[in-house]
Parts: C-alpha cells; sequence; structure tokens
C-alpha cells in the first residue's frame, strides 16, 4: 500500500462508524448497478449460450420472425435445406416444424407444443430415458416427450397417446386423430414454465396439421467452419427473400432489439445508482475535509503540494469505493437470484433461460464505475483541500 492509499485508509478509520455507514450505502447502490449491468445483457448473454450450446451456426426462419414465432412457415423448407447442405462448409441443414397439438391419454387430454424433426436429435432436445426417434418400431409413429408431460400427466415410456390438431372430443370427430407411441423421455431446451412438448417424425405432423409437404418453421444449420455462418446466412438471404438467415450474433441482434425495454429500464436505475454512490462520497468526504483542514495545512506546511493533497482526498473517495465492493457484489447476487426467479416464473419465458446472467464484462462494469464514482466523487472535495492557503487556515484553526 503506498503512502497516500495509506493516508486515505488511516482518515477514514478515524470516523469509523461514519465511514461503516457510507460503505453500506455504496454496497447497496453497487449492488443495484451490478444487477442493471447483469439485466442489461444477461438475457441476451442466455440466451446466446443455449444457442452456442445447441452447436448450430445458422438459423434460417420465415422473414420478419423468429423460430416459432406464430405460424408463419418456410413454405419449402425441405428444398432449401437441401440447398443450403450442399453449400461448402455445411455438415447439416435440418428443418424443424413446430406447432400446437392436443393430447389424449385415457380420458385425459391437455395441449402440447410439438415439433417435427427428420429423425434423430436435431439438438432441440437431449434424451435421458429411453430412446432417440430413430429407435422406433414398426407401427404407430414414435414421440419423444419432455420431463413436464411426465410428471404432470403420468405419461411412461410404451405408453400409446392421441394428438389431435383440435381440442375438443366433438371437434375430433372431424379431425385427423395420431396415435403415437412414447419411446423417450427429454428436456427439451426452449420448454416455457410447465410447457407440454413432444418430438415426433415431421411427415406425421405434417399430415397431422395438414401442412404442405416440405414445410418448416425454422432450418437449423450446423457447419463445419462457424467462422464462415455470416457468409452463408447472407448467401441464404440473397437465394431466398422470404427467409431470414442469422448467424449466432445476428440472432441476439434482432432478438436484443426486442428486448430494448429492459435495456432502457436497467440505463435509469443504474444511472440512479451511480449518481447517489456520487452523492454519497462527495457528501462524506467534504465533511471529513472540513473536519480536518488544520491537518492538510500541516501537511502543505510539510512540503506535500497541492497536487498531492488532492490526490490524497481523490483516494478517500476511491477507497470508499473499493470498500464497498464485495458488499455489492454479495448482495447484488442475492437479489438477482430472487429478482431472476419472480422473471422467470412468468408466463412465456424459456426455463433454461435468465434475465440476470453473472458475467466477467459485468463484474468489470460494476467494479469500474464505483471505483469511477468514488474518484469523482473526491473531485469537488479535493479542489476545496488543494485551494487551502497554508497560513490562513493554521491561523483559523488556531482561534478557533
Amino acid at each position: 500500500m503506498g503512502p497516500i492509499a495509506f493516508l486515505a485508509t488511516r482518515t477514514l478509520a478515524r470516523s469509523a462508524a461514519r465511514s461503516l455507514l457510507v460503505v453500506l450505502g455504496l454496497s447497496v447502490t453497487g449492488a443495484l448497478l451490478l444487477d442493471m449491468t447483469m439485466l442489461a445483457g444477461g438475457l441476451e448473454a442466455s440466451l446466446g449460450a443455449i444457442m452456442t450450446r445447441l452447436g448450430f451456426a445458422v438459423r434460417v426462419v420465415p422473414h420478419g420472425t423468429l423460430p416459432f414465432e406464430g405460424d408463419a412457415e418456410i413454405v419449402d423448407g425441405d428444398h432449401l435445406a437441401a440447398a443450403i447442405a450442399a453449400q461448402p462448409g455445411v455438415a447439416a441443414a435440418v428443418p424443424i416444424l413446430g406447432t400446437n397439438v392436443y393430447v389424449r391419454r385415457g380420458p385425459s387430454r391437455f395441449p402440447s407444443f410439438a415439433l417435427g424433426v427428420p429423425g434423430g436429435t436435431p439438438g432441440m432436445y437431449a434424451v435421458f430415458e429411453g430412446s432417440d426417434l430413430p429407435a422406433a418400431r414398426p407401427g404407430d409413429p414414435p414421440v419423444v416427450i419432455n420431463r413436464t408431460m411426465a410428471q404432470l400427466d403420468g405419461v411412461k415410456l410404451g405408453d400409446t397417446l392421441v394428438l389431435s390438431g383440435v381440442p375438443g372430443p366433438y371437434l375430433q370427430t372431424f379431425a385427423a386423430l395420431q396415435p403415437v407411441h412414447v419411446i423417450g423421455i427429454a428436456d427439451f431446451y426452449f420448454d416455457l414454465s410447465g410447457q407440454r412438448s413432444l418430438a415426433i417424425p415431421t411427415p406425421f405432423l405434417r399430415r397431422l396439421r395438414d401442412a404442405r409437404d416440405g414445410s418448416a418453421s425454422v432450418i437449423l444449420v450446423r457447419m463445419t467452419q462457424p467462422r464462415g455462418a455470416e457468409a452463408l446466412a447472407r448467401w441464404i438471404a440473397a437465394r431466398d427473400p422470404r427467409v431470414d438467415a442469422f448467424s449466432i450474433p445476428g440472432f441476439l441482434a434482432r432478438a436484443g432489439r426486442r428486448l430494448t425495454y429492459f435495456n432502457q429500464f436497467s440505463l435509469v436505475l443504474g444511472t440512479i445508482s451511480v449518481a447517489v454512490s456520487f452523492l454519497l462520497i462527495t457528501t462524506i468526504v467534504t465533511l471529513s475535509v472540513g473536519e480536518r483542514l488544520g491537518e492538510i495545512a500541516m501537511l502543505r506546511a510539510l512540503g506535500f503540494s497541492r497536487a498531492r493533497i488532492g490526490t490524497l482526498v481523490l483516494a478517500e473517495g476511491i477507497v470508499l469505493a473499493a470498500a464497498a465492493l464485495p458488499g455489492a457484489f454479495i448482495l447484488g447476487v442475492a437479489i438477482a437470484g430472487y429478482l431472476d426467479g419472480i422473471l422467470r416464473s412468468a408466463p412465456g419465458v424459456p426455463q433454461g433461460l435468465h434475465f440476470f446472467t453473472l458475467t466477467a464484462g459485468a463484474v468489470t462494469r460494476t467494479a469500474l464505475l464505483l471505483l469511477g464514482t468514488g474518484a469523482l466523487g473526491g473531485v469537488y472535495p479535493a479542489m476545496m483541500a488543494a485551494r487551502q492557503g497554508i497560513a490562513a487556515t493554521l491561523h483559523r484553526e488556531v482561534l478557533s
């Protein structure tokens, strides 16, 4: 510890109770600042982590939409997927169909989200019990269900379900019905809270939905050279203007534009947090300087320059901010976990998605902002201390 930092720490330790209260206040504002920094990029970071884990470098969707947003379809998805798969550097292009269906198990009926997949896990789910779709037996088509359906409805491996595109028993009389055989239970990566999901071979889901052959909701592209994702996305968009193609950064950018509310909210509260921290530090350091003008004049008489005196006072603000950082991080993470649980319980939020994500960037930005606020908070009292005349100040202190 240098002499300036040592003197600043000793000065604040003289009024330990007051300094402790300020540090506690800064911990609260710092926690709010950390949470707002986590919220600003938390959704995008969480979504990016999920997408990276899935291993698909490019996603192709109907123009102007996001995957499974509404009933929009890629009309000739199979042909487009085949053309993409023929491009250099493409390992696979998988067309996926997504739609809502109704499931009947005995007397029970419940809604579910169905994924039509070509066969084998396409990266939308991970089987943890039973088999994936290629292990189908002859007879009724196989399905893989999610954990929620297994737990809420008691569906087990080997059960037979009946799928329909309409909800009620009377309407189902006039609609196509599809018996299916449960061969696997899986975790679906983008399930909403409480959502029942299943995966079924695409031809059966198209027939059940009365969809045209080749239709798809999204095409997932896996590449041997992910660095070529941007170029491939541009090629796909130029080939077919009815679709949008996104690399992972491009997809996150579009999703981020729809999350501007959270960014604006975090910016407002983060700015308030910085402002309160600035006022706290400026007030306490100004009071400290005002109480020891005589000491400052003595240091000046002993050879301390005005710049060194100013640096000493600035250091006091930085020391206060640094002392608040551990408490800010601990409290911020605790509050973020609580708030994240509330937001994730809202309808329409995928189970694996988090609003608050602790990243190295969020920690670094919070530390720099808080330390920078500590330095700025010490500017005014530092200027006030540096302007004090030696003789006049000592004379005033002696008379007082």
